[in-house]
């Protein structure tokens, strides 16, 4: 009896404590792997959040693009003028889209303009030609201008202005857009009559999209601010859709990285008038390096290969997701006739 009553011996407890250790090891290995797995799959989330966020932020203001400027002739005027509230230089192309290439494999750029004037979206000629850069913008109609409200005024040969609207007159007989120097925008130009005044509203918009630290920036080119739209965001590309033998169906022919038909380096209006779509693709990455290769190609889009990808150190230990959309530029299939 007492020999039954010694408990365990050596043996018996070091043989248990390995099968313990061996079950525990076996647990915290299941339980690593289903961790990794859960963060893989959390990351992955996060990627195609980001990148469907990132691209209908893009996508939205391709479709608004366009937005009351609606005379091609004055499409690709260089727009310039003042912020007085910080002395920042403001200075965007009066056009809906546009994409600057990145150098060799870099992400592209898409700045995309529009008015968003609720009761005007034709301009009014100037009647008279000015004196001074501050000299009342005497128009053919002042319906729709009102205080507060943004004005680009266009003539042919000479540089876009920005200007604001400080006053309009208090009888319904005058025409007089009074412009000082005192609004936050002010420009700095003398146009002749006949020149064209674009009512833009009180905030119109001129957002730049681009690729900044990992991240999609939407930069405002009359505010002066930044914000980032989604992280996670490595490459951004964009064509322009072309109806380039300009037919009335507006079809759109062809996509290019440029609307420069004929090659001379000069971007003309009528060459402007011929965008008709924007074609827009971008990669998210998923913010969690994996151990292995899960990678082996770059990715790639209608448009070609992101091949700013390859540029990411251990890119191949990463995933990706591909966005892409084409957006029909409705305010110019909209414009009057040329």
């Amino acid at each position: 009896m007492y020999r039954h009553q010694r408990g365990f011996s050596l043996v018996e407890m070091m043989v248990g404590i390995v099968i313990g250790l061996l079950g525990m090891l076996v647990i915290g290995q299941v339980l690593s792997i289903s961790q990794d797995s859960n963060r893989t799959t959390a990351a992955g989330s996060d990627s195609q959040q980001n990148g469907a966020l990132a691209l209908l932020a893009i996508e939205r203001d391709i479709r608004q693009s366009g937005y009351g400027m609606n005379v091609s002739q004055v499409l690709g005027c260089q727009v310039s003028g003042t912020d007085t509230s910080n002395g920042r230089a403001v200075s965007f192309l009066f056009v809906p889209s546009r994409i600057t290439q990145g150098l060799d494999t870099a992400p592209d750029v898409i700045q995309l303009t529009y008015s968003n004037a609720n009761m005007i979206t034709s301009p009014s000629a100037l009647l008279q030609n000015m004196v001074t850069a501050d000299s009342d913008y005497v128009v053919s109609n002042r319906f729709g201008y009102t205080v507060g409200d943004v004005l680009v005024t266009a003539a042919a040969g000479m540089t876009c202005d920005l200007t604001q609207i400080t006053a309009t007159p208090g009888t319904p007989y005058q025409n007089n857009i009074t412009h000082a120097s005192t609004a936050r925008y002010h420009g700095s130009l003398i146009y002749p009559s006949s020149a064209q005044v674009f009512n833009m509203g009180r905030n119109p918009v001129s957002n730049r999209y681009s690729i900044v630290d990992g991240g999609l920036q939407m930069f405002s080119e009359l505010t002066g601010e930044a914000m980032l739209i989604a992280d996670g965001v490595i490459d951004l590309q964009a064509d322009y859709g072309l109806n380039s033998d300009g037919d009335v169906g507006n079809t759109i022919d062809g996509y290019s990285t440029t609307p420069d038909l004929n090659g001379d380096g000069i971007i003309s209006w009528d060459e402007w008038e011929k965008v008709m779509a924007v074609r827009v693709g971008l990669v998210s990455r998923s913010g969690k390096r994996e151990a292995e290769i899960v990678t082996s190609n770059l990715p790639t889009w209608t448009g070609g290969t992101f091949s700013n990808v390859g540029n990411l150190s251990d890119w191949q230990h990463y995933r990706y997701q591909v966005f892409e959309t084409t957006v029909v530029l409705r305010n110019m299939l909209w414009k009057p006739p040329t």
